[in-house]
């Protein structure tokens, strides 16, 4: 339904963590894209974007928000561009944390400068797939990315840190999160219907801040796909997706 506007995020949620968009999904996405208005909301980049999602899903979106929101584009072109430079002190605490943690495989690309957020993670975003899974059931049991992240806000308190997929923190300007992008949307599509999906709405993920705001908000809804330890929580999306048009049609 076009009364409908549809934002959701990527990793995990359309696609399994750091890869692309599977032929079961992309099979029922690709039509249900031709007949709804969507965004996209991602803690990536638009090159990291592009590697999970098909270009032309990417084309049929009305806008993409990468790097939590900082950076925005429509139409192929650049609408805006929030510009972060983070403090020696920040990059020295980040480096020694990776020095200090007690987890030790180390993969390569531990912090990761988006230009308008940074990403950090103990065990490298080259990290293998196995390393990945080895990673996560590691943090569930010790929570060292919740530390880490804690740690962060306490001694930088203009800064917003927040668990993103399984391995790493997203580093954003307090403010500067996932939920900016919802002021640009009911602008861009004002007196409508939107609903968020992420895989990381509750509090210390990534997608908290809009899924928190969207349910402050009238005419606004949030789901969750489910439990960031679930691989396949993309497919909830589309059950997500059905229940939503289905209740649209009662």
């Amino acid at each position: 339904m076009k009364n409908n506007i549809y934002i959701f995020d990527v990793d995990g949620t359309l696609t399994p963590f750091r890869s692309a968009m599977t032929e079961q999904f992309l099979e029922f996405f690709d039509e249900w894209s031709k007949k709804n208005t969507f965004y996209l909301v991602s803690g990536s980049d638009l090159g990291k974007m592009s590697e999970q999602v098909p270009q032309h899903i990417l084309d049929r979106a009305d806008g993409l928000f990468c790097c939590s929101g900082n950076h925005y584009f429509k139409d192929g072109k650049e609408v805006y561009y929030n510009e972060y430079k983070p403090a020696d002190d920040l990059l020295q605490f980040l480096q020694e944390t990776l020095l200090n943690s007690q987890y030790e495989v180390r993969a390569g690309n531990h912090i990761e400068d988006r230009g308008s957020m940074l990403n950090f993670s103990v065990v490298g975003r080259e990290c293998s797939e196995q390393e990945r899974k080895d990673y996560f059931k590691y943090d569930l049991e010790y929570n060292e990315r919740e530390t880490i992240a804690n740690l962060i806000m306490e001694q930088w308190p203009d800064i917003e840190a927040a668990l993103g997929g399984q391995i790493s923190i997203d580093i954003t300007p307090k403010g500067l999160d996932k939920s900016q992008a919802l002021q640009h949307i009911m602008k861009e599509q004002p007196n409508k219907k939107y609903f968020f999906v992420g895989d990381r709405t509750i509090p210390g993920g990534n997608d908290y801040p809009l899924a928190k705001l969207m349910e402050e908000t009238d005419n606004c809804s949030s789901f969750q796909t489910g439990d960031p330890a679930d691989k396949l929580g993309y497919l909830q999306t589309i059950k997500i997706l059905n229940d939503i048009g289905e209740s649209n049609e009662n």
